[in-house]
């Protein structure tokens, strides 16, 4: 991402969120996402540098932390800038924390157009060991009626382009899906995802790749993109694979371009970008995809204990959907292409 200096007094309410809590800001360029947070996240994502640098390139890079309140605005951190944060905070999908600290992360979502997002929420075993019983009990409960509890993981939330006009909501899916007409998006909150039963998690994976429906480009780009996230999915997996840590709760967040056009052109350009050119610092390259690890509010290091294996169930898991998808994404592909080959040949000898 860019290296221009971050100015938090141009915080404003973040929109591109697929889950999370209330109070989630960024700054007017985009490129940074201030959302309040726990010591222990903060913690976490500090020691990622300094004692995991090989997990970095699966998080989203980590620029400090910032003190916001409401009645006496303040930050601390890399900088001594005063902030002022006024307006309203646009609700997403959870309370808002109650604390003035904020982490100050990359804005995964910069670079693209429209970007259609997925949040999976990782872990049968939802709370860690300083949640109250009667928590432990409530998330129990979510986990045991939900994919949380089959797969190791469940769709925490979506936003999906679908370009203009946006059609109404489906039929069934009232309570769970918003169609945001002045921004051709559909919204998926997280009772979508609880309301999934195992058989079929798949088709909120169909949903949000194939946004645009599935017609020659679109199947095009849905197969790079599962292509893509398949491997970087078994890239997390690896790596966690290799660290003693419990991660309660942590996401698994997917990104992709979701303007078709966009997307070809971005693929383009990044075609002809040069590798390595000076001048991509004053100007971000655009993206087609990304994958990051998120939310660690519930995290620590457990040296002696071995990997954690509620998180990496769900990563497995969503290793064998994306799979199963690009499988069949590439069947549709080829079959697709056979029927093109005789019209075209046709056309050719017609014109003889």
């Amino acid at each position: 991402m860019s290296k221009k200096p971050f100015d938090p007094s141009t915080l404003q309410a973040f929109g591109n969120a697929a889950a999370g809590h209330d109070g989630v800001l960024s700054d007017e360029s985009g490129a940074v996402v201030v959302k309040p947070c726990t010591a222990s996240e903060i913690a976490f994502y500090e020691s990622i540098s300094a004692s995991h640098p090989d997990l970095a390139p699966h998080l989203p890079t980590f620029m400090g932390q910032l003190s916001l309140s409401s009645s006496q605005p303040a930050a601390t951190g890399e900088s001594s800038t005063t902030v002022t944060v006024d307006g309203a905070i646009e609700r997403l999908h959870g309370k808002k924390l109650d604390t003035e600290l904020h982490i100050v992360l990359e804005n995964i979502t910069h670079g693209f157009t429209k970007p259609n997002v997925l949040d999976l929420k990782l872990g049968a075993q939802l709370w860690d060991e300083a949640a109250k019983p009667e928590k432990r009990v409530r998330l129990d409960k979510i986990s045991a009626e939900t994919t949380s509890g089959s797969l190791g993981f469940r769709i925490a939330g979506m936003r999906v382009y679908k370009g203009e006009p946006v059609p109404g909501t489906p039929e069934g899916l009232k309570e769970s899906v918003e169609a945001d007409e002045g921004s051709g998006y559909w919204v998926y909150n997280k009772m979508y995802g609880r309301k999934l039963a195992a058989e079929e998690v798949n088709e909120g994976f169909e949903s949000y790749i194939h946004g645009q429906g599935k017609q020659g480009k679109e199947l095009e780009r849905a197969r790079e993109v599962l292509a893509y996230f398949l491997g970087e999915v078994k890239d997390i997996t690896k790596a966690f694979e290799n660290k003693e840590s419990r991660m309660y709760s942590a996401s698994i967040l997917l990104v992709y371009e979701g303007d078709v056009d966009a997307y070809a052109r971005t693929k383009e350009r990044l075609r002809s970008a040069p590798a390595g050119e000076e001048g991509d610092e004053e100007e971000d390259l655009p993206q087609l995809a990304a994958v990051k690890m998120i939310d660690f509010a519930h995290a620590t290091w457990t040296p002696g204990q071995g990997p954690d294996e509620n998180a990496l169930r769900g990563m497995r898991s969503t290793t064998a959907i994306l799979k199963d998808l690009l499988d069949s994404v590439e069947k549709e592909f080829h079959a697709a292409e056979e029927a093109s080959r005789p019209v075209a040949a046709s056309l050719f000898c017609s014109s003889v």
